[in-house]
């Protein structure tokens, strides 16, 4: 097994435990240090802005650590081993197993482009991070204020309504109008991160409540829930007391 002396780095995040399981998926099993395939993976990460730099050691992310992973999550997969797997481990073999390899890749492709395009803000709230992971809601929250605002635009007085709860502002100033409503994704951000850009056909208008409503169900379902169904859950619950 690979000795990392890596302690003191930062833990991996769940983007990057994504990335290191797809690669263990794509090869059947653990490789070493000396496979192309991680020496590229441990590049990407090295040059990602994940985690601050004044807090990385000399081997962030080296070749040895990149195996090590790999070793880890092959624990996780199979207890039998007797190895080390941390919790995060653990959690995403259970949220992707092997019959999710598929879907894994295409998440796992696309937190490699958007890790090549500009470093990802300091924080985002815990709800608001898809099962895709940090990386891509970061990146597309970016996005969502440009094109929040040529949404708006588009929208006549009439047509400023919440497409949940069907919510439309009281007659005030178009500006006051506006603030009650934010941007959604109508499809799984992992599929709209290999768009150049975001088309605004892409978005829907949510008022504030819905729109972290619609997180939440996301969040707690670990998967992508539609416009539709977040209507039908609210419409299930009936009216308040």
């Amino acid at each position: 097994m690979p000795k990392t002396k890596g302690a003191g780095n930062p833990d991996w995040t769940w983007d990057e435990t994504l990335l290191a399981l797809d690669l263990l998926y794509r090869h059947g099993g653990p490789i070493d240090r000396y496979h192309l395939d991680v020496r590229d993976l441990s590049d990407a990460l090295r040059a990602a802005e994940i985690h601050s730099r004044d807090k990385r050691k000399d081997n962030f992310r080296n070749p040895d650590g990149v195996a090590l992973k790999l070793q880890n999550l092959q624990s996780a997969i199979d207890p039998a081993r007797r190895l080390s797997s941390s919790k995060r481990d653990r959690e995403v073999v259970a949220e992707f197993p092997l019959s999710r390899k598929g879907e894994l890749a295409d998440i796992a492709a696309a937190i490699l482009r958007e890790l090549s395009i500009e470093p990802q803000p300091n924080e985002i709230p815990e709800d608001e991070v898809f099962i895709e992971g940090y990386v891509i809601t970061a990146s597309h929250r970016r996005r969502d204020s440009r094109l929040r605002r040529r949404l708006l635009d588009k929208c006549g007085d009439e047509r400023l309504v919440c497409e949940v709860c069907d919510f439309s502002p009281p007659p005030l100033t178009r500006v006051l109008r506006e603030s009650f409503f934010e941007a959604h994704h109508i499809v799984p951000l992992a599929d709209a991160a290999g768009q150049t850009s975001t088309r605004v056909t892409d978005m829907v208008l949510l008022c504030a409540g819905c729109h972290r409503f619609v997180h939440k169900l996301i969040s707690s379902q670990k998967r992508w829930v539609s416009i539709h169904e977040a209507r039908s859950v609210l419409a299930t619950a009936g009216p308040r007391n």
